[in-house]
């Protein structure tokens, strides 16, 4: 295993296919046809992406899951797709607005310095045809999947390898 160092030779913990080697250790990953168990957990609630103007704020934070990210041209939120349906978020019209979402999330504590997780993550949703975006939190980690891959998603996501692909389609 190689191992990887910060600028102060402080060993980083390093993601392997097998393991997770942190400064207290190495923790073992279940293994299911050769590849790793992330232990992925699908959220059942269906999520919408919206886009606000910048400067918009949430009347009130909806309950679930709640994704904010605000830069200098614009407002997004990722919550429940009844927040929108309902109007109870609204406090003017999202610019644009994206349904159909799930999330899959990835219990931790993860740590910040842990390398490579997202980067296998995004490996298998790409053997799968899955697109995905990402989000983390303080302690998990969280890939958002349209709702018609979820399932597909979350099987490479817990060590089973992709379907045969036919030529011309994607799952």
């Amino acid at each position: 295993m190689r191992s990887q160092l910060l600028a102060s030779a402080t060993p980083r913990p390093h993601y392997t296919a097998t393991a997770v080697t942190t400064t207290t250790g190495t923790e073992p990953l279940t293994l299911r046809d050769g590849r790793p168990d992330l232990h992925p957990e699908l959220d059942p609630t269906p999520l919408s992406v919206a886009r606000f103007a910048l400067g918009w704020t949430p009347a009130h934070w909806p309950p679930g899951f709640v994704a904010l990210v605000r830069d200098d041209h614009e407002v997004t939120v990722v919550c429940a797709e009844s927040e929108y349906v309902e109007g109870r978020l609204l406090g003017a019209a999202p610019l644009a607005v994206e349904p159909g979402w799930r999330r899959i999330t990835f219990a931790g504590p993860l740590p910040w310095e842990l390398v490579g997780f997202i980067a296998d993550v995004s490996t298998r949703l790409a053997g799968a045809h899955v697109p995905f975006t990402s989000v983390s939190g303080f302690t998990t980690d969280h890939v958002l999947v349209r709702a018609a891959q979820a399932e597909l998603a979350l099987s490479v996501l817990a060590g089973n390898p992709p379907p045969p692909q036919r030529p011309g389609t994607n799952p």
